[in-house]
């Protein structure tokens, strides 16, 4: 006799049921699921209490509360005792258990809204930074130049940003690299084709879109910079013209000369400053806490750093161009790095304002400081201190 087919068994129900209940909560955030969990244990037990509650009142005549009886001696030093201590192990218990497993689950989650935030800021940066930075430093912050707010000189260079944090790690005027770069996006490079961008200076960008658009520089940096002086054969003319020129003018007149520029006069630097003063300048640059003075030649510099023989010679050209008058005693010959390096040695041979005042402020737009140097600083400039001494002095 043939069997008839089974039939196929449709799914149980049970089984239908759990998927959809996994599903679902699938989709809850943990956070509101652990809440919903403790939200509902509190209600069963609150619910359990008020159906004990009402069931012994019941078995009470309706009389008035004070007139009911309570419980006796027994029941208050066993039962009832019992009963409260047992509600006390078991919260005790559960409490031991669910902090400790919820406090290792919130590390995690406060890490995870962490990256994510981070994330979304390094995307919305990089389309801030394409909008408003990529023409002059490059799509990919590999730099690039700006149109010269002075008539007839050449293009402004906008150094590279992608190496920021490897040019300025080491730096001795630097002790934050990350605040140094936010702050150099705020306040800008007056006087440079770097404007400022925060809205306290005159910006279009809030404090969260500053703090992006650092996130998004920070997040695209490369261990790579050209840390070895350069030897250069160019004469301390050429250097001037090469990097000193665009911010302290050929006439060395800086913002005294026609046209303005950022950088301060040079034409009495030797009464401010002694050879082994500009030097150092030069070396450490000058930065002060809000905004780009004058970048180094050689911590953090955006090309390869010069070495000290290159630097003698702009020390030198600069000695050249003072007048008579304008050279203390001392100072009227040339000097090798040797007999500048003795100076400095020398106890009472640093003039006065070796260890740099110069440079102005970040609101009249004179903030580039003795000694020369390329004003097109990083993210719109560098930000600086006053760096007359061998490692800078940092304005507070």
């Amino acid at each position: 006799m043939s069997s008839l087919p089974t039939p196929s068994r449709p799914p149980a129900r049970m089984a239908i049921f759990w998927d959809w209940l996994a599903d679902a909560v699938a989709g809850i955030p943990t956070t509101l699921l652990v809440v919903g969990v403790l939200v509902l244990a509190a209600a069963v037990v609150v619910g359990y209490l008020s159906h004990d509650a009402a069931r012994k009142r019941r078995a009470v005549e309706r009389v008035p509360p004070v007139m009911r009886p309570g419980h006796s001696d027994e029941e208050l030093e066993k039962s009832v005792l019992e009963r409260y201590m047992a509600w006390g192990v078991a919260l005790t218990l559960f409490f031991a258990v669910f902090f400790p497993v919820y406090w290792i689950y919130e590390i995690g989650r406060l890490e995870g809204a962490t990256q994510e935030q981070y994330v979304a800021s390094v995307v919305a940066g990089e389309e801030l930074y394409q909008q408003n930075c990529s023409e002059c430093h490059g799509e990919n912050l590999q730099g690039g130049a700006a149109a010269s707010p002075y008539e007839g000189d050449e293009p402004w260079p906008a150094p590279q940003l992608n190496n920021f944090v490897a040019r300025y790690s080491d730096s001795e005027n630097v002790s934050d690299v990350e605040q140094f770069l936010y702050n150099t996006i705020y306040w800008g490079r007056p006087g440079t084709p770097m404007p400022s961008w925060g809205q306290n200076a005159a910006g279009p960008l809030t404090d969260d879109e500053l703090e992006d658009v650092k996130n998004f520089i920070l997040a695209n940096q490369v261990d790579e910079t050209q840390s070895e002086p350069e030897e250069t054969a160019a004469t301390g003319e050429e250097l001037y013209a090469q990097n000193c020129m665009r911010c302290h003018g050929g006439d060395l007149k800086g913002w005294n000369g026609t046209p303005q520029r950022p950088g301060h006069p040079l034409t009495e630097v030797f009464q401010r400053h002694s050879s082994a003063g500009v030097l150092s300048i030069l070396r450490n640059g000058i930065i002060r806490s809000t905004t780009a003075v004058m970048p180094s030649w050689q911590q953090g510099y955006q090309h390869r750093p010069y070495a000290d023989e290159a630097l003698v010679r702009v020390v030198n050209y600069l000695r050249q161009r003072q007048s008579a008058e304008q050279l203390p005693a001392g100072e009227q010959q040339e000097m090798s790095l040797a007999e500048i390096q003795a100076m400095r040695e020398s106890p009472g041979q640093a003039s006065t304002g070796d260890s740099g005042s110069d440079g102005g402020s970040a609101s009249d737009g004179q903030n580039s400081g003795d000694g020369g140097g390329e004003s097109g600083g990083d993210g719109g400039g560098e930000s600086g201190s006053d760096g007359g001494g061998e490692q800078g002095t940092q304005d507070a």
